[in-house]
């Protein structure tokens, strides 16, 4: 493998170490360790089950890649694309550059993430090259000095001559790439569940006993984590009690952690906020959801330091478990046309919400944001509005028993939906207007002939 910064100066995977050194003295060339990557894909295994129960690993042609089975569950995360955008965006927290593929085989998205170019899909299989059907080199070779070069020109010759002259493992892989034959997804095990428990000899009712047998749990659950390089991102606290059912106490986190201060911490504001049953008798800590833990790099001088945004997490985490998971929140902005349908808000220490989506074609969007006023009313309130024609601009509005004289407005902006969304049919057209006092407000007329204000710019 060779790093895009080497790849520019020249260097290629397979060329002399000689040969390298001489275009680019100041790289770093490192012996490859089969054995640590494939225990590093294992890892990666690992994380990649938050997306499906169902995570395998293909080795073949001497590399090896992800396969996850999303029959089912992609619409969890907004569709395949959804999917594969999490994929990316969670995989470059750890530093890796991901090329993500869906298909409906394992040879269709193993082809396309690797020669694809994000632009694949599976009704260009045929211009693919021979490499896509993961067949070894002496195969390639073969065919090349034929000049059968696309995956095209394979299928348009007669399948009963394949075999016979390039191997049985040709006319294999070119079925289960088209999907005419079946081809199963090997699962990875998910990882044992981390967890410690303590029964007690006698019964209690004291949450400060609980709270000091959590202190002993703890290290247990972190030392079984801590040796997989990862931190915990949530973690369940489960009382059982001789007069009552089980109770849960669950703790998210933002970003995975492993101070046990930190997470005792936690707890005792937990179970402040919580009654637990009487005649306790077991206590049990797991942690349900782990995640590798971030490491960053210090700088070679003080100005080059990141920013510690630890104590801003840590206060996050402090008021999730304090005023629980959903009243700490944040706004996500959502792909809807109609303006107070278009904002969301989901738990900042939510394991997936916190996923940063820079790439979001809806966060990108600058020009359609600045638009919009900070401050939206809840309903729109309706107001009577003075125009010159009925379909014309407004020139006075009454709100809140006060008369605006309007200044100057923008053009009317169009805002519909289509019939068939589950709101039905919205038809709407906004105007940005600014009063003789210098106010901005957001006003719009719909199909009716009815005003309402819906905005005010601060």
């Amino acid at each position: 493998m060779a790093s895009p910064d080497a790849t520019a100066f020249g260097i290629r995977p397979g060329m002399p170490l000689a040969e390298a050194q001489a275009l680019l003295e100041s790289a770093a060339f490192v012996p490859h360790d089969p054995a640590a990557d494939s225990e590093a894909l294992q890892t990666l295994a690992q994380v990649c089950h938050r997306f499906s129960p169902f995570v395998g690993i293909e080795r073949s042609c001497d590399t090896d890649c992800l396969l996850i089975d999303m029959t089912g569950g992609s619409h969890l995360f907004g569709g395949e694309s959804g999917l594969a955008r999490q994929v990316v965006i969670d995989l470059a927290e750890l530093d890796y550059r991901t090329h993500v593929a869906a298909a409906g085989t394992i040879g269709a998205a193993w082809a396309i993430a690797r020669y694809g170019h994000r632009a694949g899909s599976h009704r260009r299989l045929p211009s693919l090259p021979v490499e896509a059907l993961r067949i070894p080199d002496d195969i390639v070779s073969r065919l090349q000095s034929f000049d059968l070069r696309t995956l095209g020109q394979l299928q348009a010759l007669p399948r009963e001559s394949l075999p016979s002259r390039f191997g049985a493992l040709l006319l294999q892989r070119l079925d289960q790439m088209f999907g005419q034959c079946d081809e199963l997804l090997d699962p990875v095990p998910c990882a044992d569940p981390v967890f410690a428990e303590w029964i007690l000899e006698h019964p209690t009712c004291r949450s400060e006993a609980v709270l000091h047998i959590c202190a002993e749990l703890l290290p247990e659950v972190l030392s079984t984590v801590q040796s997989r390089g990862e931190g915990i991102l949530r973690l369940v606290l489960t009382v059982s009690s001789e007069s009552a059912d089980p109770v849960s106490l669950e703790l998210g986190l933002i970003q995975p952690a492993d101070s046990a201060a930190h997470l005792m911490s936690l707890f005792q504001l937990k179970l402040e906020a919580h009654t637990l049953p009487n005649w306790m008798h077991t206590i049990r800590l797991e942690a349900t959801v782990t995640a590798p833990l971030r490491i960053r790099q210090r700088g070679l001088f003080a100005h080059e330091e990141p920013a510690d945004d630890g104590s801003i997490r840590r206060l996050i985490d402090r008021l999730s478990a304090r005023l629980g998971r959903n009243a700490v929140v944040k706004p996500k902005l959502l792909p809807e046309a109609v303006p107070e349908q278009a904002v969301e808000f989901e738990p900042l220490a939510d394991t997936d919400s916190k996923r940063r989506q820079a790439d979001s074609p809806v966060m990108s969007n600058r020009a359609f944001t600045s638009a919009r006023p900070l401050k939206l009313l809840s309903p729109p309130e309706s107001i009577r509005v003075i125009s010159i024609a009925p379909d014309g601009p407004p020139v006075r509005f009454y709100w809140d028993h006060h008369e605006y004289q309007v200044a100057q407005h923008t053009e009317p902006e169009r805002i519909a939906t289509a019939w068939w969304q589950e709101t039905g049919s919205v038809r709407r057209d906004y105007f940005q207007v600014e009063v003789s006092s210098g106010a901005r407000f957001w006003l719009f007329r719909n199909d009716a002939g009815n005003w309402f204000l819906h905005g005010v710019f601060e």
